[in-house]
């Protein structure tokens, strides 16, 4: 993820025990071919929904265009942190919730619209036709 106002980039750890690792850059970048350690800030944890390992793996997460709060989707669900600073370190400990998922195969992307009125899905299954999915936010 990178957050759109301060630049700040993001990685989240896929695990399948329902708790994954947030992890930022440093920044300033180090130099290229220079060996960077990346700062963990906090960890998400999720609900196991009916046994299912698939529901907790986060395979895609993006940043709000207002910056106060950021989606995770799983193989089964996508979920909104919110936050109150306009920080993804306040998010993280913020408010969970649960959001329309868009039941795809193999679901490995999520982006807001550019206004933050919706936001995007797209499955990584082997075969096209690929289709992009738009869920209006209320």
């Amino acid at each position: 993820m990178v957050h759109p106002r301060t630049g700040a980039m993001y990685v989240i750890a896929k695990t399948t025990t329902g708790t994954s690792s947030l992890y930022r850059f440093p920044n300033p970048l180090p130099a290229p071919g220079t060996v960077s350690t990346l700062i963990e800030v906090g960890q998400i944890t999720l609900p196991l929904l009916n046994g299912d390992t698939n529901s907790v793996a986060i395979t895609a997460a993006a940043v709000h265009p207002a910056g106060d709060r950021f989606l995770v989707r799983t193989y089964r669900a996508v979920y909104e942190f919110r936050g109150t600073d306009g920080s993804v370190e306040s998010a993280i400990v913020g408010t969970r919730v649960a959001l329309t998922d868009t039941v795809e195969g193999q679901g490995e992307s999520i982006e807001y619209a550019l206004d933050g009125s919706a936001y995007y899905t797209l499955s990584e299954k082997t075969a096209a036709p690929y289709t992009l999915k738009r869920v209006d936010r209320r």
